[in-house]
């Protein structure tokens, strides 16, 4: 093969070690998380968890926001993504930046305590879900200056930092139970306090409880990063997560990449012995297509 025939393509080997089902994770991983929810988990705790599970978090196909619908940058989502730029620095729980043919949309992403509630019981709002809101709030205001918007994107566009396209952010809140607004809660009208809480939403919003997130298909693939001072860390994969040829770049960008793989969950000693070599493998490649004209994906599979 001639330098300029050089191709790469998926191991297809019918015997690699392969992660775990998608239905197999989605039922084990809903019902996990529903016994957390009912432990009365603190936000420390309730955090830890999606860290592992990207794919529960909305926002990362366009599901939410005003685009989106290509995703994100090697389906990554930011954990306690450090905001830095003109004014107090902020840190939102989680973030996707999503892409679509005009926009890129930041999506971020508030939690709290799962059990604190939206309403007192003279149907004000509580003090925590106020405060919550004000957090998006100084989200807004960091992102209303054009020197941070240049520096989110120097910080957090992974790949091309697409400059022609506007900057749309959006904003997610996840907040209490659904139980609150139940026929057995708290409230002697949870129907008018439902109402109440959707008008509290402001544009470029999204209001949602603990118990509506549930995994993902389309995010199956997800990967959840730390952005250091020093680049892009692999926090963790996601169980159903697998590599090939559309992930050299990540391969070879990614910091912490054995710690990383270490701390994901429902990964057996095989798959992630096999996700260590796939890893060094892809990131070799990269390396070699940037160097080597002409090189070309085989196959987009998944490993």
């Amino acid at each position: 093969m001639s330098v300029l025939d050089r191709s790469y393509e998926a191991d297809e080997d019918p015997s690699r070690p392969r992660p775990i089902a998608w239905d197999d994770y989605e039922s084990r991983s809903f019902a996990e998380w529903g016994a957390l929810l009912d432990s009365d988990p603190a936000e420390a705790s309730a955090q830890a968890w999606l860290e592992l599970h990207p794919s529960f978090l909305p926002g990362g196909f366009g599901d939410i926001g005003p685009g989106g619908h290509h995703g994100s940058e090697w389906d990554a989502l930011f954990r306690e993504a450090p905001l830095k730029g003109l004014g107090k620095d902020r840190r939102p729980d989680f973030m996707w930046v999503t892409r679509s043919s005009s926009l890129i949309t930041p999506i971020l992403i508030e939690i709290e305590k799962p059990s604190r509630r939206w309403f007192k019981s003279d149907g004000r709002p509580t003090r925590a879900v106020v405060e919550a809101i004000d957090q998006l709030t100084d989200w807004k205001v960091w992102f209303s200056s054009p020197e941070n918007q240049s520096i989110f994107r120097s910080t957090f566009m992974l790949g091309e930092k697409y400059e022609n396209r506007a900057l749309e952010p959006h904003y997610v809140l996840i907040f209490g139970r659904s139980s609150e607004f139940g026929a057995e809660g708290p409230h002697a009208n949870p129907d008018w306090l439902r109402y109440k809480r959707d008008f509290m939403r402001r544009e470029n919003e999204n209001f949602m409880t603990f118990d509506s997130l549930r995994p993902h298909r389309e995010n199956d693939d997800a990967i959840t990063l730390s952005m250091t001072t020093n680049g892009p860390a692999l926090w963790a994969v996601s169980p159903t997560f697998g590599t090939g040829p559309t992930f050299m770049r990540a391969a070879e960008r990614l910091l912490d990449v054995d710690a990383g793989l270490a701390r994901s969950t429902y990964i057996g000693a095989d798959r992630r012995q096999y996700l260590t070599q796939r890893f060094k493998h892809w990131k070799d490649e990269s390396i070699k297509e940037r160097t080597i004209p002409g090189a070309k994906p085989m196959s987009l599979s998944r490993e």
